[in-house]
């Protein structure tokens, strides 16, 4: 879990990283921004460190001795001497710069913040903080000229929205760092790794969350894929299996695959096709699913509306389903000569 309750916004610079493909700019600055205003400096905090609550984290994959080109190599050294800030916030830019080929990268503003006594999982310590905005929105102003008032229209950040982020905590220096991740500007598929790997250079730590979420993914295929009509699976049924894993998860702390398969699936055949499922998808995406982990209640909750099961009636009705297949009924109007679905509840929620 990540805190910023006692955490101070200690250093801050600002820079304009455009797109080398495209010949855009890339701008630097020379000195740090300061913030002078409480409330504008808490403004920026809550904006910046916000999105981080997933309990996912991240690593350096390998240490460059050279420090040339390396996220890594610079915020190690911003770590041991914060006087080399400017400096090295300038090496992040380039860096981030030279990454930035692919024609759909948008430019943005790049800020580089030094934290102080932020915590991460129940340990104190200083973090750096890498953001850059890629996306503008217009707002409102509101102008008053004696006894009139005018609307002007300012283009600006939404401090509700990090489109990218990063939070490297000086913590685990060893095995590379514990880091937390944000990109909500990733749709592209051509250019979705680049800040996560070209720019970083990170890899998943394999934790709790991470195998869970994992786990939830995989089985959301499964029946996805394999419990389909075409393989004689009704709806209604492959939104019980889903239910039934969400129920498992819920009511357990470890995870033993042994054990959700018997409770969750239950037949053999399905058993055994789930199996394959699994080694399929580990060789297809580089994965490694444990048959026992320690189960995270936050990715299990954060996950479970990828489970909710969807009933599509023509163009006019979407049903999203979390509940047991005992409360949904299907069946047929002879006089009407449509098909129809009711539904068993108590409370309107």
């Amino acid at each position: 879990m990540i805190e910023f309750t006692r955490a101070d916004l200690d250093l801050l610079s600002i820079h304009y990283v455009g797109n080398k493909g495209l010949g855009e700019e890339l701008t630097l600055s020379d000195n740090t921004v300061k913030i002078n205003d409480d409330f504008l400096k808490m403004t920026i905090m809550n904006y910046l460190t916000n999105p981080f609550k997933e309990d996912i984290y991240y690593q350096f994959k390998g240490k460059n001795d050279m420090h040339f080109h390396d996220v890594r190599g610079y915020c190690e050294d911003l770590f041991k001497d914060k006087s080399l800030f400017i400096e090295n916030s300038k090496h992040i830019a380039e860096h981030l710069y030279n990454q930035s080929m692919h024609p759909k990268i948008k430019g943005g503003e790049l800020t580089v913040a030094y934290f102080r006594d932020t915590m991460i999982d129940g340990v104190v310590c200083d973090a750096i903080g890498i953001f850059k905005s890629e996306n503008k929105q217009t707002f409102l102003k509101i102008n008053q000229v004696a006894d009139e008032f005018e609307f002007e229209p300012e283009n600006g950040i939404n401090i509700q929205k990090l489109d990218k982020g990063v939070l490297i905590f000086n913590t685990q220096k060893e095995t590379g760092y514990k880091i937390s991740i944000i990109d909500t500007s990733n749709k592209v598929s051509d250019c979705a790794f680049y800040w996560v790997e070209d720019f970083l250079n990170t890899k998943l730590i394999e934790n709790s969350y991470y195998h869970t979420q994992n786990l939830m993914h995989t089985y959301k295929g499964f029946c996805e894929e394999v419990l389909t009509e075409e393989n004689n699976v009704k709806k209604e049924q492959q939104m019980v299996m889903q239910n039934r894993s969400i129920d498992f998860l819920k009511g357990k702390e470890k995870f033993n695959l042994a054990e959700f398969e018997k409770e969750v699936l239950g037949q053999t055949e399905l058993i055994e096709a789930f199996d394959d499922y699994i080694k399929i998808q580990n060789d297809k995406l580089d994965l490694n699913t444990p048959e026992e982990f320690e189960i995270s209640q936050n990715a299990v909750k954060k996950n479970s509306k990828i489970m909710k099961s969807t009933i599509k009636l023509d163009k006019n009705f979407v049903i999203n389903v979390n509940a047991s297949n005992d409360l949904v009924e299907k069946g047929y109007d002879d006089e009407r000569g449509m098909k129809f679905v009711k539904i068993y509840y108590i409370n309107e929620a």
